[in-house]
């Protein structure tokens, strides 16, 4: 699994955030958290979200998945489950040189790969007033 996104840590578990009209969420797809005061999100049968009050938290942090290419980073923009499938990109011009790169968007270069190939790492950056919770503000996860 590809984590990307915005996450939260109550009571020792991790879940999704995000905010809405200055109010924030935390989201999951396990039903059990219906008994801890989760409900179905938009009528949805198989996620669940709840309110939450930052001073509740026990850690948010953003999570950036990349991936290293002949020496150069690329962000991991999306993986396709039915093929299997990872979207990397990145703006280093430089690349050019050593992968088989193509041009996405404006000064950006894209290529896929098969997740089998890849070894994903993250990159953690502490949000929501944890900045100055870690000794450092940021963490490189290796999976």
């Amino acid at each position: 699994m590809i984590r990307k996104g915005r996450f939260a840590v109550v009571n020792q578990k991790e879940y999704r955030i995000f905010s809405c009209n200055q109010i924030y969420y935390l989201k999951t797809k396990c039903i059990e958290e219906l008994k801890n005061g989760f409900v179905p999100w938009n009528g949805k049968k198989d996620e669940y979200i709840k309110k939450i009050c930052l001073n509740e938290l026990e850690d948010a942090y953003e999570v950036f998945p990349y991936v290293m290419l002949a020496g150069h980073r690329f962000a991991v923009e999306g993986a396709d489950p039915q093929t299997g499938m990872v979207a990397l990109i990145t703006s280093n011009p430089f690349v050019q040189k050593k992968v088989d790169v193509k041009p996405y968007g404006i000064d950006e270069y894209i290529i896929q790969l098969p997740l089998s190939a890849l070894q994903i790492e993250e990159e953690k950056i502490a949000i929501l007033g944890f900045e100055n919770y870690h000794p450092l503000s940021f963490e490189r996860v290796k999976k």
